[in-house]
């Protein structure tokens, strides 16, 4: 059992720590804008970095419902992620299951959905998230208390670490699988396409993930029928 708790706790601050400087830009950017309870309620509450970026871009010249819409629109893919994730730990009960999604996040699903049937556990699917999550809370505090002492460029710079994050848990699950890559592709070509012709980010995430992992599934049944398609 230590060794179950050892390995999510080292794959939850894996996450953390890409967390760690974006999280402090947060904190930065929320200053001028909330005060220190409203920025860290809105990262233990709302925990999407996008968003919570939007939000405060929103804030200024946009009405509360648009932000609203706006927000729900931007997380809805986390309904896709979550619905995979009580797929995979259908096992569990229904209580376990709440608690696990409501600290899913891009990064944690690609990082769980590497998980072997011995490692979809209610511990381990926990631990994973509610560590990286306590990374985010906790610096988002950091940045909003020392943010005035950090670095411009620092502070910019860090806003590159969770897609370093992101690539880098993608990269392995792809691996030499063809459906894997298709999908990956096509996701990332499609949302490319959807914002040059001016569909909202939001939305055009949304439809993107949504098209590609359709495809996915059509492949992945087709690989059942005919066999694997690598």
């Amino acid at each position: 059992m230590k060794d179950v708790y050892k390995r999510a706790f080292s794959d939850g601050t894996t996450i953390g720590l890409g967390y760690l400087p974006v999280a402090v830009a947060f904190g930065i950017t929320a200053k001028p804008i909330l005060d220190l309870l409203a920025t860290s309620l809105m990262s233990a509450m709302n925990y999407g970095g996008a968003g919570q970026f939007l939000t405060l871009q929103m804030l200024n010249d946009s009405s509360y419902i648009a932000i609203i819409i706006a927000i729900f629109i931007l997380n809805s893919r986390m309904f896709v992620m979550s619905f995979k994730i009580n797929y995979d730990l259908r096992h569990l009960n229904i209580v376990k299951r709440f608690m696990i999604s409501l600290f899913v996040t891009d990064e944690s699903f690609a990082l769980t959905s590497r998980y072997g049937p011995e490692r979809k556990t209610f511990a381990d699917y926990l631990i994973t998230v509610f560590v990286s999550y306590l990374f985010w809370v906790v610096f988002t505090i950091v940045g909003y208390l020392t943010g005035e002492i950090m670095s411009e460029r620092l502070v910019i710079a860090s806003g590159i670490a969770l897609y370093a994050l992101f690539i880098a848990l993608l990269m392995p699950s792809l691996g030499s699988n063809v459906r894997n890559i298709i999908v990956a592709g096509l996701g990332m070509t499609l949302h490319f396409f959807l914002i040059e012709v001016g569909i909202a980010p939001g939305i055009a995430i949304v439809i993107a993930m949504l098209t590609a992992s359709s495809v996915g599934l059509l492949l992945e049944l087709r690989e059942r029928k005919r066999g694997p398609v690598s």
